[in-house]
């Protein structure tokens, strides 16, 4: 459906910690289909490295924004649209996991994971859709959640982020509702990986335990991901992705 993605050469993608791991890699594969990218992540010293490396079609603006931050958050929205004219594509890859179980988690920790991969993630789609509609495009917002919010897997660190990760479902689902609502051409998309091969597990837990987790079980690479965001973007006008599950071949759930 190369085709189809045509008609996003120019326009302006959004990404959310896009300074590794999964929105890394949709950041390359966007910037080599010809969007431009507003890289955004609390660091962003890979995201330079890519904008001085990276040969492609697209242009990458890397904007060091603290997702806990709501002024910083509307900050990076109001250089983009005074800078690039706006949003057209809102992809939400952030996200932190905890390291305690419900029973021994601290306050501050729940706070932390409905800040980054819940409300964050509201903010940047309320303000993404506001600069959609006020330029009446057909944008797209796609949201990264979990196959945990699907499985709630036997691992008591990962119980909150798993509750954070459904109620990324249950945004995605009200947000289609509502935009259907209103008869809007833009779409929204929820996907909702498997074992991903990336940091998380070592930079939420603290200890190598994503080398045993990678190395005892089917997993798949960023890169995957970001060819299925490739597809859900090339849909057709009248075709919308509203959930989709990607997992490795052979995974045990």
């Amino acid at each position: 459906m190369r085709f189809e993605m045509d008609k996003w050469q120019g326009r302006n993608a959004m990404i959310t910690g896009a300074n590794s791991g999964i929105g890394a890699a949709v950041t390359r594969k966007l910037l080599k289909l010809g969007l431009n990218v507003i890289g955004v992540d609390k660091n962003t010293d890979m995201l330079q490295e890519m904008k001085d490396d990276i040969k492609s079609a697209g242009e990458l603006y890397p904007r060091s924004v603290e997702l806990q931050n709501e002024e910083e958050i509307m900050e990076a929205f109001r250089w983009t649209e005074e800078t690039l004219g706006g949003v057209d594509v809102m992809i939400n890859c952030a996200g932190v996991g905890g390291r305690a179980s419900l029973l021994d988690g601290t306050v501050d920790e729940w706070k932390k994971l409905m800040d980054v991969n819940v409300i964050a993630l509201s903010i940047c789609t309320k303000e993404a859709i506001d600069s959609m509609r006020k330029r009446n495009v057909d944008g797209h917002i796609i949201h990264l959640s979990s196959f945990t919010a699907h499985h709630v897997p036997n691992f008591a660190p990962l119980h909150f982020y798993c509750a954070t990760k459904h109620a990324v479902r249950a945004l995605t689902e009200g947000l289609r509702q509502e935009l259907k609502a209103i008869n809007s051409p833009i779409k929204v998309t929820c996907l909702s990986p498997g074992l991903v091969k990336s940091a998380i597990f070592k930079s939420s837990l603290g200890y190598d335990f994503d080398e045993f987790l990678y190395s005892s079980r089917p997993c798949i690479q960023p890169e995957d991901v970001a060819s299925t965001i490739e597809f859900v973007l090339s849909t057709p006008p009248h075709v919308q992705i509203q959930d989709i599950i990607v997992k490795p071949l052979g995974s045990d759930v």
